[in-house]
């Protein structure tokens, strides 16, 4: 069976790259190694919106949410969603990034479990062994291929480890209770084969000068500990922040591993998790509350650091929001907005 191509320009860059019928347009870009700009990959965060300034597109499962009906009209399409139906000419909205590093075209590989072990009553850790190096930069995410062959169960994850561990993954999931991929991992045995495609995302930690303030909640934590053991390893001179959310002192993973980090960051580490979920039985001294009240209570002054905010949708929106009002300039801020499969 043969599949009608179809040629896309940026507009007015001029760039040019074809789609087939059967892929859409943002995979057509990365493939052909044109960093457009996106989030989730999954039709729901509209970081990948465009303007269709002329041609037609099918708009797949694009969110209703992120897309409505009258952008629909106005000519707007998901780009992670969309399939051209015609030639298209499209407005590039992209905006020069001094500081990003170079592209990184995605490929695709067959994984195979190492482990996956329970971090927290809802954390878990998955390790993926692959056979050639994927070479990424550390905060950046994959997507991970379970079941049949045919038409595996797909599902995005952020990398935890660095990007020297190229060749072994690993990753924080929540488990989600009948989830078609989460709700597996008690019966992930090593060796159990996984696709693994990647990478993807452009939340990843730049180089800069500025001290560097993270914040994170739930299995957010990932690209943030692949942000920190590689700036630990190369000896990144810059002053590293945390903050952490969770609910109770059972929910915070990788303790050790956090605690030490002070004397592996050059420049300095100040970890700070916080819980909003305590009861009488639970012994803590530490930090109470989300980490968007800690933020207000311990950063007066945010105009002079670069923030990755990780997690679900609406503490990062949150948190950028009141770090933005304590004067953090946009270009110094980067997401990565966890959102659900459905």
């Amino acid at each position: 069976m043969s599949y009608a191509t179809y040629t896309v320009e940026l507009a007015p860059g001029g760039e040019v790259f074809d789609v087939n019928e059967d892929e859409t347009i943002l995979d057509a870009a990365l493939r052909q190694g044109i960093n457009l700009q996106y989030g989730c990959r999954h039709g729901n965060c509209s970081t990948c919106k465009y303007e269709i300034e002329d041609g037609e597109v099918d708009h797949g499962h694009a969110s209703a949410y992120a897309l409505p009906d009258n952008e629909r009209d106005d000519g707007l399409a998901l780009l992670c969603c969309a399939k051209p139906l015609t030639d298209l000419l499209i407005r590039d909205k992209r905006l020069p990034d001094a500081r990003a590093r170079p592209f990184l075209r995605p490929s695709t590989q067959q994984g195979e479990v190492l482990a996956c072990t329970q971090l927290t009553p809802e954390l878990w850790e998955l390790r993926v062994g692959l056979p050639a190096a994927l070479t990424f930069h550390a905060g950046q995410f994959a997507e991970l291929g379970l079941g049949d062959a045919g038409a595996p169960v797909w599902r995005s994850y952020s990398m935890a480890s660095p990007p020297s561990g190229a060749r072994e993954l690993s990753f924080v999931l929540k488990r989600i209770e009948g989830g078609a991929f989460s709700g597996r991992l008690a019966q992930l045995a090593p060796g159990t084969p996984l696709v693994v495609r990647g990478p993807f995302g452009s939340s990843y930690l730049r180089d800069g000068n500025r001290p560097v303030l993270l914040c994170a909640i739930g299995s957010g934590l990932a690209p943030v500990l692949s942000m920190l053991r590689e700036a630990a390893e190369r000896g990144d001179p810059r002053r590293f922040r945390l903050f952490y959310g969770a609910r109770r002192p059972a929910d915070l993973p990788y303790g050790d591993e956090l605690a030490g980090l002070g004397s592996r960051l050059t420049g300095g580490f100040d970890y700070v998790p916080t819980l909003d979920g305590l009861t009488p039985e639970d012994a803590w001294t530490g930090a109470t509350g989300t980490v968007t009240q800690a933020i207000q209570r311990e950063v007066e002054d945010a105009s002079a650091v670069d923030a990755y905010l990780c997690g679900a949708p609406a503490m990062c929106d949150t948190v950028a929001r009141l770090l933005q009002a304590k004067g953090l300039p946009e270009p110094q801020l980067y997401f990565d907005r966890f959102f659900a499969a459905s």
